[in-house]
């Protein structure tokens, strides 16, 4: 199953809205960011950038039942930047194209608008990150060059 297009997520005149006051967790690993997934009852986070977001007011988008119910739990920084909406793009940690981090980094300002930051995941303050962190394999280039026509 895919994930809907996150550009579906904007919606809204600009205005930045009370944002609730959430439990700070500090930094904290990719397992354990994991653990606040969709089926998660009492917390739902998701990285962006490294920053994590506490998505737990929005059971519409990322409950058991919500449209984004996959970004729950993972960091979607290299699939909000492809634009792509299937899971394996999800938790990937890998060198990123100019493109898309630029794309990517126009959700911030949209995240951080919406949800509240709560904590930093330890893979983007590794060092060398994530200028040190591989390239997509051949294959998965590849695959995004494809045309998709449906």
């Amino acid at each position: 199953m895919s994930i809907p297009n996150p550009l579906s997520l904007v919606k809204g005149n600009g205005n930045k809205e009370e944002l609730p006051v959430v439990e700070q967790i500090g930094t904290i690993s990719l397992t354990e960011l994991n653990t606040y997934h969709c089926n998660n009852p009492k917390r739902r986070l998701l990285s962006l950038f490294g920053t994590i977001y506490d998505v737990t007011s929005s059971e519409k988008s990322y409950g058991k039942d919500g449209a984004y119910k996959e970004y729950a739990g993972h960091d979607i920084t290299l699939a909000i930047g492809l634009m792509k909406t299937d899971e394996k793009w999800l938790d990937r940690f890998v060198k990123m194209e100019d493109k898309w981090v630029k794309d990517a980094e126009g959700w911030v300002e949209y995240m951080a608008s919406k949800y509240p930051e709560c904590g930093k995941l330890d893979k983007w303050d590794e060092e060398g990150a994530p200028d040190a962190w591989p390239e997509l394999s051949d294959e998965e280039k590849k695959e995004l060059e494809q045309c998709v026509i449906m």
